[in-house]
């Protein structure tokens, strides 16, 4: 079955997303959070759409948006320590099943945000917080 206009928003908006977590962000950002809040809103359109996907493609793009809201949630802790807690929590989706699959771009997010809060707690317990770019 074609995908709905509907749906092919969803998945460009959620690549987008999924881009836009991946690097590093300005912490006055705003537009990431906006984002997601209209993913949330399309994915609940689109569980009630009449051409919608089937359900495991529905839970797909629910864990992924979840995985955004929790990673978001957990920029927002004030000290890095709790972030990388928060973080170890965050289920960044499916693993890929066969070798031909790729690794999906959660993964790869939840990997780079944990190196980050990693990073910054060292700095922190280092004293080298205001030394680093």
């Amino acid at each position: 079955m074609a995908a709905s206009r509907l749906e092919l928003n969803l998945v460009r908006l959620l690549s987008r997303c999924e881009a836009m977590a991946a690097e590093k962000r300005d912490p006055d950002e705003w537009r990431l959070e906006k984002y997601v809040g209209a993913l949330e809103d399309m994915l609940q359109a689109l569980k009630v759409h009449a051409s919608k996907p089937a359900s495991e493609v529905i839970n797909e793009y629910s864990w992924k948006v979840d995985f955004l809201k929790g990673m978001l949630q957990a920029e927002k802790l004030t000290s890095s320590s709790e972030k990388a807690l928060a973080n170890q929590f965050l289920a960044p989706g499916r693993v890929p099943t066969t070798a031909r699959e790729r690794v999906p771009a959660t993964k790869t997010v939840h990997l780079q945000s944990r190196a980050r809060y990693t990073s910054e707690m060292r700095s922190e317990l280092l004293g080298t917080v205001g030394l680093l770019p």
